[in-house]
C-alpha cells in the first residue's frame, strides 16, 4: 500500500513538473512569437497583394502591433483601449485611436468628427494615416479646405450598435454634442449574437459571465487557470489545425430566428438614436456595412477567408435583409445600406471576412463622404460623429 502511495505521488509530482515546464517553456515561447514572430494568416495577407506596394516588413509590424494591443476595465462599455505608442497603431491615454486631422485649426470651435464602432471603423490592419476616419479627413480637407474639421477615432474590436449607443450617451452627458452621427455597422452585432447565441450582448459576454464572481468560487478560479493558460491555447491551436486546417476556430450554425432578433435589435437601437438626434439637434446617419459575403468579385485570396469563415454567412444574409426590408429603414434617407461598395473591385480587399485593406478604408470613407458632404457644407455651427 505504502508502494503505491509512493508511486502515486512521484507520478504526480513528476507530472506536474512537466506540466510547469511545458507552461514555463510555451510562455517563453508564445511571448516572443507574439513580440516579434508572425502568424499563418499575416504570410497569407502579405501575399495576397492586399497591401498592394507596402513592404512586407511594415505589413508584419502593423499585425505585430495589433497582437500587443490589450485592453483595461470600463464602466458600461466592458472594456477599452489601453494607451499604445506604436510605429503604426498610436492610441491616447483615453483609448482614442489617432487620427490625420489635416483640416484642425482650433479644436474649441472645431466641426467635431467623432468615429465610434468595431475593429472596422478602428481599422485594424491599417496605419494610423489609412484608417477610415484618416482617410475621411483627407476627403473633407481636399472638399473644404478653409473649414476647421476634428475627427476622433473612438473605435474599438468588438464594439457593437449597444456599445456604440452608450458611448454617444457619455459624449451628450459631457455636453459632447455633434451635428452629424454616423454609424456603420453590422458585424460586431452578428458575431456577438452568434458567439451568445442571444442578440444584443456584447461581444464575448459569455466570457464575462464566467468570470463573475470570480474570486468567491474555487471552481471558476480553477477552469480559469486552465482556459488561460499557454498549454490549453497550445493544445486548441493544435486540434484546430488538424480538424480544419484553418487558422479560424470553426463555428457551428445558428436558428434563422436568430436573425430576425439580431435585425430588431438593431432596429431598435436605430429608433434610440434618433430620439438622441430630434433632442440634440444633430444628424443621424445609419451606413450597413460590407462583409466578404456581399463582395461579388471574390480573388483567390478572398474565397479563401470566404471558405474559413463561412459559418456566419446566413446570419448576415438573413439579418441584413430584414434590416433592409423594415419599413422604418427603407422610408429613412439616413439609412444608407453600403454592403455593395467592394462590388466592382476585383483586387484583393478583404483581409479576413470583414477588415478590409487600406484601400478598401478608402473605399469606405469615399461613401460615406458622398452622403455627409452636403451636410458638412450647410454647417455653420459644425460637430460630426460616425459610429461603426
Amino acid at each position: 500500500m505504502k508502494n503505491k502511495l509512493k508511486l502515486t505521488s512521484i507520478l504526480f509530482r513528476n507530472c506536474l513538473l512537466i506540466f510547469l515546464l511545458l507552461e514555463i517553456g510555451l510562455g517563453v515561447f508564445y511571448n516572443y512569437h507574439d513580440e516579434n514572430g508572425i502568424d499563418s494568416n499575416t504570410k497569407k495577407l502579405i501575399a495576397s497583394g492586399a497591401f498592394g506596394d507596402l513592404n512586407d516588413e511594415t505589413i508584419k509590424e502593423i499585425y505585430r502591433e495589433l497582437r500587443q494591443q490589450d485592453m483595461l476595465w470600463e464602466p458600461y462599455l466592458h472594456y477599452r483601449f489601453k494607451p499604445m505608442n506604436g510605429k503604426h497603431n498610436t492610441i491616447d491615454e483615453n483609448g482614442i485611436r489617432k487620427t490625420l486631422n489635416l483640416s484642425l485649426k482650433d479644436s474649441t470651435s472645431a466641426i467635431k468628427i467623432f468615429c465610434f464602432g468595431g475593429s472596422t471603423m478602428y481599422s485594424a490592419g491599417a496605419r494610423d494615416a489609412y484608417t477610415i476616419p484618416s482617410e475621411l479627413s483627407k476627403l473633407i480637407h481636399k472638399a473644404f479646405p478653409n473649414k476647421n474639421v476634428e475627427i476622433t477615432n473612438f473605435g474599438c474590436h468588438g464594439y457593437t450598435r449597444a456599445t456604440e449607443n452608450i458611448q454617444l450617451q457619455r459624449e451628450l452627458i459631457k455636453n459632447n454634442v455633434p451635428d452629424i452621427v454616423i454609424f456603420y455597422d453590422g458585424v460586431n452585432e452578428v458575431i456577438s449574437a452568434h458567439q451568445n447565441n442571444e442578440a444584443g450582448l456584447p461581444t464575448n459576454a459569455y466570457n464575462r459571465k464566467k468570470e463573475f464572481k470570480i474570486a468567491h468560487n474555487y471552481k471558476k478560479r480553477i477552469e480559469l487557470m486552465i482556459t488561460s493558460s499557454n498549454l490549453y491555447r497550445f493544445i486548441t491551436t493544435l486540434q484546430r489545425k488538424i480538424s480544419s486546417n484553418s487558422p479560424y476556430k470553426q463555428l457551428g450554425q445558428r436558428s434563422d430566428s436568430l436573425a430576425t432578433d439580431i435585425a430588431d435589435t438593431y432596429l431598435g437601437y436605430v429608433k434610440i438614436s434618433k430620439s438622441l438626434e430630434n433632442t440634440y439637434r444633430f444628424k443621424v446617419f445609419n451606413f450597413l456595412q460590407p462583409v466578404i459575403y456581399s463582395k461579388k468579385n471574390l480573388t483567390t485570396a478572398e474565397k479563401g477567408y470566404y471558405k474559413d469563415q463561412q459559418y456566419y454567412e446566413n446570419l448576415y444574409n438573413l439579418s441584413y435583409e430584414v434590416i433592409r426590408k423594415d419599413s422604418l429603414m427603407s422610408n429613412d434617407s439616413t439609412f444608407v445600406d453600403i454592403s455593395n461598395v467592394f462590388d466592382t473591385s476585383k483586387k484583393t480587399i478583404y483581409c479576413d471576412f470583414c477588415h478590409t485593406s487600406e484601400r478598401g478604408n478608402q473605399l469606405v470613407a469615399e461613401r460615406i463622404f458622398k452622403y455627409i458632404k452636403p451636410v458638412i457644407r450647410k454647417r455653420i455651427i459644425p460637430v460630426l460623429l460616425i459610429l461603426i
